[in-house]
């Protein structure tokens, strides 16, 4: 398979004629056959070949996930696309036509900011034993194999395996390294998990879009929350939002205050507006 069909079929990725796991697993082979002969370049090539065929397996999947309101693992794979995206493009700049890669790109950071998510755990390690993942020779400060994490050899990417480490500490913050580590609350009585987060925006978003690949757009603003964003709801009556609690005792406390106003922009396939905001917690 030329190059020029590769890109041919890769232009075609998001119409989903084909099977992704079995394209692939023909450029492995293709990308073994360059290794045995030593030609780097073309192997490298394959690779970033593979990594947006993975980007889009991963899109397919967030969304499926999160259609099925499987939020946790829905918002891992987002955060595992951001992370292929960035290792992708230390090889490869792509525009905003090429392979759909700069509408998953944007779809997914648009997804982080209408997540619930705010405060997440981050280890503080110490990395004692680590190797490389090319020449699998133990890496020190002393000893090192002169591979560079980040760069391609063999047609895979250089990273260090961590074999021994040593957690010093956890701290809560807003802004981590990786967003895997998501704080959830636990039941006192059983230690089972228990999920506090309100998924309504993300429910209400995915109500609208049919397939990853569909256009939308977010827009945010700050807007200040007033009586008339809950209708006729009286102080003492039982709360819009379902919280089951008097609209005084719930979201009749936003009054007054601040709150991220979200508008999604979504065609499909002609344009329309759709309007949602925080106000309403349960």
């Amino acid at each position: 398979m030329k190059n020029s069909e590769i890109e041919i079929k890769l232009n075609e990725i998001h119409k989903q004629n084909y099977s992704l796991e079995q394209f692939d697993s023909e450029l492995q082979k293709i990308k073994e056959e360059y290794v045995k002969d030593d030609n780097q370049e073309v192997a490298k090539q394959i690779w970033i070949y593979q990594t947006i065929i993975e980007i889009h397996k991963l899109i397919i999947n967030a969304f499926n996930l999160l259609k099925a309101k499987d939020y946790y693992n829905g918002w891992c794979q987002l955060e595992r696309i951001e992370i292929t995206i960035g290792s992708l493009k230390k090889h490869f700049l792509y525009d905003k036509e090429q392979y759909k890669l700069w509408h998953i790109e944007k779809s997914v950071k648009n997804l982080q900011v209408i997540f619930p998510y705010r405060l997440f755990g981050s280890s503080e390690l110490l990395k004692k034993k680590k190797k490389c993942s090319v020449c699998d020779k133990e890496i020190s400060i002393r000893s090192n194999c002169g591979h560079i994490v980040g760069e391609i050899y063999n047609g895979e990417m250089c990273h260090r395996i961590v074999t021994d480490v040593e957690v010093l500490g956890m701290a809560l913050v807003e802004n981590p390294g990786n967003k895997f580590s998501v704080m959830f609350m636990s039941d006192e009585k059983t230690g089972e998990q228990i999920d506090q987060y309100n998924y309504d925006t993300v429910d209400y978003l995915f109500e609208h879009i049919e397939n990853p690949y569909e256009f939308w757009d977010l827009e945010v603003s700050q807007r200040i929350g007033a009586k008339e964003d809950y209708g006729n709801v009286g102080r003492n009556e039982p709360c819009v939002c379902g919280s089951g609690k008097k609209f005084k005792k719930c979201c009749g406390l936003n009054i007054g205050k601040k709150y991220p106003h979200y508008e999604f922009i979504v065609r499909n396939p002609s344009s329309k507006t759709m309007i949602t905001n925080t106000l309403k917690t349960k």
